[in-house]
């Protein structure tokens, strides 16, 4: 089972680069050890217009899944759970094509942040009965950006995913979902629907909240 055994709940961000892309220095095994490290299994690497790295995991026997981040002719786009490359370059129709024909599921990442190589809205606007998923939190993005992203995913009425975006060690789990443990695609997906977004912020929340009670008489 790729999300775990059943009956567990897992933590995934959805989002994440190493040196397989061509603006991160981090190994794939590092991004790995850091995910294990934090507790998010499985490992969901998106680097850029490649797939190598997500499956050097995979041979490595790490709990990871593929994905990629392609630059269609309007934007970026990521594709989940795919076997083969998608090539850079293609219509954003084409592209969603090549994420389907592979059983992947289209993952529309930071749809509105202008400092991004996001997805021209027009384009959102051809591809809206293929998307599977909209990116509500980006760790990189403004939370304005983030909170667009929501009003679109609620309009597509999709699954939300969310991703720390990380190109460096220190970034990885600064946001990340906790969902049940999944089998293959479609339960991933069914899953996610009902998954529960954490972020840094958050995280030290509880953390802070936990030790009160611990010092309390």
């Amino acid at each position: 089972m790729a999300g775990g055994a059943r009956g567990t709940r897992v933590r995934v961000d959805l989002h994440l680069h190493s040196s397989a892309s061509f603006d991160s220095r981090v190994p794939p095994l590092e991004v790995a050890r850091r995910c294990g490290q934090l507790g998010l299994s499985p490992v969901f690497l998106t680097d850029h217009d490649g797939i190598d790295g997500a499956r050097s995991l995979v041979e490595a026997g790490k709990a990871a899944i593929v994905g990629e981040e392609i630059l269609a002719t309007e934007g970026e786009l990521i594709g989940l759970f795919l076997k083969d490359l998608v090539p850079a370059g293609l219509s954003p129709e084409e592209t969603v094509a090549a994420i389907k024909d592979q059983g992947g599921l289209v993952y529309l990442e930071h749809p509105y942040d202008t400092g991004r190589r996001h997805l021209r809205e027009g384009a959102i606007e051809r591809i809206a009965d293929q998307v599977d998923i909209v990116e509500v939190f980006n760790g990189r993005s403004q939370a304005e950006v983030n909170r667009r992203a929501e009003d679109l995913r609620s309009t597509l009425g999709v699954a939300a995913g969310a991703g720390s975006d990380a190109h460096t060690l220190r970034e990885i789990g600064s946001v990340y979902l906790e969902m049940e443990a999944f089998d293959g695609v479609q339960d991933f997906l069914a899953k996610l629907r009902s998954g529960k977004l954490v972020t840094l912020g958050s995280r030290w929340r509880m953390a802070a909240q936990r030790l009160l009670v611990r010092r309390r008489p």
